[in-house]
């Protein structure tokens, strides 16, 4: 995935590799995600939970523990916090054989008056099925 809006400009622009092992059923997928390499990495594993139809991918990807971002793409984990869950959408392009989509993550909300400002980080992604 690439990191195309982020906190305080950390991590604009870097690009992870990561790793997803899926099983499913009835169009309804769940299982591991392992980021691999790039600015940013996490090294803890990630769950998965998502459905595919016609063409269209969700997903929800939620390491075990929330981390914060330091400037320098340094992640800090932080005790006793569940990590926000990501999310992921898009659609398989048959001429390029592989997912294409865009993720988000809510990184943390502001009252503002009566309404709330949600705080995101969001990017572009892209997934094809690695050969058995």
């Amino acid at each position: 995935y690439v990191n195309q809006k982020a906190l305080n400009g950390a991590l604009h622009g870097d690009k992870v590799k990561f790793m997803l092992f899926l099983e499913g059923k009835d169009n309804e997928f769940v299982g591991k995600g392992f980021d691999i390499e790039g600015v940013g990495v996490q090294s803890d594993v990630a769950s998965i939970k998502g459905f595919y139809n016609d063409g269209l991918i969700s997903f929800i990807k939620q390491y075990p523990l929330a981390n914060e971002i330091e400037q320098d793409g340094t992640l800090i984990p932080v005790e006793n916090k569940p990590s926000p869950e990501i999310h992921y959408e898009g659609e398989y392009n048959e001429i390029q054989k592989m997912f294409l989509g865009k993720w988000e993550i809510k990184m943390y909300e502001e009252k503002f008056g009566d309404d709330y400002i949600e705080y995101l980080c969001t990017g572009t992604w892209e997934m094809r099925k690695e050969a058995e």
